[in-house]
């Protein structure tokens, strides 16, 4: 019995055993922290598309049933690559001098009359719900539970 206590053959067999599991989940959140920040990276990118897009058509209009410009939306939607272009959600606003906030983009574009000195800030939000392959890094990456990634960009027209 003392033989095969100080036999030392299967002991880097069952360290590796013991090791691989956790270089596993750790390499797999180190993936899922990269799909995060390339997600936020071009979200980003996507939402100072639509907010360029706007200031270069601030008449641009909403039809019926819709909240944001198609045009915008799909300007924002073409710089989503890597992500999936059906599940990012565009809004569009723009900031009134007259009531000081920012309100939902119009029907018909943006009013004419609003400002007349200087240019319009538009406001771009471009969402994704993002969701991660192991529950370490989806837990690291949000305390509250979801994972709603967003990106917003202002831009200023000029008249």
């Amino acid at each position: 019995m003392r033989k095969l206590m100080r036999r030392d053959e299967g002991v880097a067999l069952i360290e590796f055993a013991l090791i691989v599991p956790l270089l596993i989940l750790l390499s797999v959140g180190v993936l899922d922290v990269a799909r995060a920040l390339n997600a936020v990276v071009v979200l980003g990118s996507a939402s100072e598309e639509g907010a360029h897009y706007a200031i270069l058509n601030p008449t641009a209009t909403i039809p019926p049933g819709q909240s944001v410009p198609p045009a915008i939306a799909s300007a924002a939607r073409a710089r989503t690559a890597p992500l999936n272009a059906d599940a990012i959600t565009v809004t569009a606003e723009y900031y009134d001098n007259a009531t000081a906030g920012f309100h939902p983009w119009p029907t018909a574009g943006i009013p004419a009359s609003s400002p007349a000195p200087a240019g319009v800030i538009v406001r771009v939000r471009v969402s994704y719900q993002w969701s991660a392959v192991s529950a370490v890094a989806g837990n690291l990456l949000s305390a509250t539970g979801s994972n709603t990634l967003s990106a917003t960009s202002l831009m200023e027209t000029r008249r």
